[in-house]
């Protein structure tokens, strides 16, 4: 698998639009990394930037080590899972995994002659063609149980004789032309390319300068507007123009420095091919057993219900051991049960196969059960990155603390006093602070909002508040029961509160209510700036 660094990315659209500002992170060798946030807050457009769909404006993107802002698509060795399945309706949930492996040449290494390991894999040829046999009965015979296990039975035993080949086989060392050759064809490439963008960029200079010059002769109107924005917009092109030469010039120095140390050193030798039929096989039942879609390897994808034709989807991108899997809200399109239960297939998928994974959603919920970290976004800017323990119990500002959360964090405006939280509104009511908060509002008098989450208002008397606030009132707007809990909607100076309480309280629209904060988890923010005070 692979790391990623990103260090400060921009995209800037043609049309002057801004999706993602600076961004930076750092993912590790085998990390979910989730990014989450509202729509049309550049994660969708961040994740596209690392799979190359999308050109970067400005900013380097590393994948192990290896600089790919200019890398083009085929050759980042990323697999994308989409929103849509976008399964070959023609063809089987097989044929579906495998089509990738077809199309592809990969490097394989080369190993020294050796006669045992011969016998071994025509051994596991022939077990091969036995498995075809039961592949076609499996397919008239509606998917036996005795059939499929017999098939199992092989695979298992062509698996051991594979792990016996591994251990046998030595790799033949020295000077690898091979990659030596490939290395310079791509040299090439990226030197052409270089030299196209240098001189469109000097064009676009040339062009700007002729504009700069004819803008002093021009009087204030619509002409003199419009040659302003199309030197803006000259600007921005250089600008980008200029990034991207820049960034290719450090690929050129990259891939001259692998060249020569390819020239000067022995390594194992390799040799670019497609797989044969045989190692396709391997694969495709390989990522079956861990998506445990062995039995429906032979239906269409008609077939199959939504979460077997996202597994398949899955499947395909496992196939290609790809450094990178890539996520762009898989679970979307499923009903409410289906994508909880597939959830908790992709994050066991991700325990086994332990592939570096991002994964794109707008819904928290997915974010906080499945990641490692989490990247929350905000307008194309990172808010905060963090554990999901760390971004629920620790949030920067109010923005974090309202988006992670169901139901959302309270909000209550108000301002400090002589050890006293007192709400805006008609009403003088206040809620004495405990010695912490009273040292932290120091100096923050003025337009503050205290935060505090629904599971922590609690009805008064409720034991589970061990460091209750003062006694709050009101009435009970709406009461919404969700089988397990009833959470309560009421208002305290005209200010809305949810509170939490359990599912066998019993509470009704229009009753009075009194109600506590639990003091230990009071959260404070700046008024003005929205960040958390701490």
């Amino acid at each position: 698998m692979a790391n990623l660094l990103f260090k400060n990315i921009n995209k800037i659209y043609p049309n002057n639009v801004q999706a993602v500002f600076d961004f930076n992170l750092e993912v590790k060798d085998k990390e979910f990394i989730v990014f989450v946030g509202p729509s049309g807050c550049g994660k969708s457009t961040t994740l596209r930037m690392i799979a190359g769909l999308e050109d970067i404006t400005s900013g380097q993107l590393f994948i192990d080590g290896a600089f790919i802002n200019n890398t083009a698509p085929k050759d980042r060795d990323i697999a994308m899972v989409f929103q849509s399945y976008a399964l070959y309706p023609h063809m089987s949930v097989y044929r579906n995994m495998a089509f990738a492996l077809k199309l592809r040449k990969i490097k394989f290494p080369l190993y020294e002659p050796n006669e045992e390991i011969n016998k071994i894999r025509e051994n596991n040829y022939e077990l091969f063609r036995l498995i075809k046999q039961i592949n076609r009965r499996i397919k008239k015979h509606n998917e036996s149980e005795e059939l499929l296990l017999q098939r199992d039975e092989l695979y298992e035993e062509i698996f051991a004789a594979e792990e016996k080949i591994k251990s046998l086989s030595k790799p033949i060392v020295g000077i690898n032309y091979l990659e030596i050759e490939q290395g310079e064809k791509k040299l090439a490439k990226l030197k052409e390319r270089l030299a196209k963008n240098k001189k469109e960029c000097d064009s676009y200079i040339s062009e700007l300068e002729k504009a700069n010059a004819i803008l002093p002769s021009l009087e204030e109107g619509q002409k003199k507007e419009k040659e302003e924005e199309y030197i803006s917009q000259l600007n921005l092109a250089i600008k980008i123009f200029q990034n991207g030469i820049e960034q290719k010039e450090q690929q050129i120095k990259s891939l001259e420095d692998e060249i020569e140390y390819y020239r000067n050193n022995e390594v194992p030798l390799t040799v670019y091919r497609k797989h044969n039929a045989y190692e396709i096989d391997l694969e495709v039942y390989k990522a079956s057993k861990i998506l445990d879609l062995g039995r429906y390897l032979f239906r269409k994808p008609a077939a199959l219900s939504g979460g077997q034709r996202q597994r398949v989807a899955l499947g395909r991108a496992i196939v290609r051991k790809p450094k990178v899997f890539l996520m762009d809200e898989p679970l979307s399109n499923l009903d409410a049960k289906l994508r909880v239960q597939t959830r908790e297939e992709i994050s066991k998928i991700h325990e086994r196969v332990g592939a570096t994974t991002i994964y794109v959603t707008h819904d928290q919920t997915e974010a906080l059960t499945m990641a490692d970290r989490i990247v929350i976004m905000k307008d194309g800017y990172v808010q905060q990155i963090g554990t999901p323990n760390e971004v629920y119990n620790n949030p920067v500002n109010m923005f974090v603390a309202g988006f992670i959360g169901s139901p959302s964090m309270n909000f209550l405006k108000g301002h400090y006093k002589d050890g006293y939280f007192v709400l805006d509104g008609e009403e003088d009511i206040k809620i004495k602070l405990n010695a912490t908060h009273q040292k932290l509002l120091k100096g923050h008098e003025e337009n503050i909002v205290l935060g505090v989450r629904p599971e922590n208002v609690t009805l008064k008397g409720d034991l589970t508040n061990e460091e209750p606030s003062s006694d709050l009132k009101g009435k009970c707007d709406y009461a919404e029961l969700l089988g397990y809990e009833l959470v309560i909607y009421t208002y305290v100076n005209g200010q809305k509160i949810l509170l939490k309480a359990p599912a066998k309280t019993n509470i009704e629209a229009g009753n009075s209510i009194t109600f506590n904060l639990d003091e230990k988890v009071l959260y404070f923010f700046d008024g003005n700036t929205s960040e958390r005070i701490k």
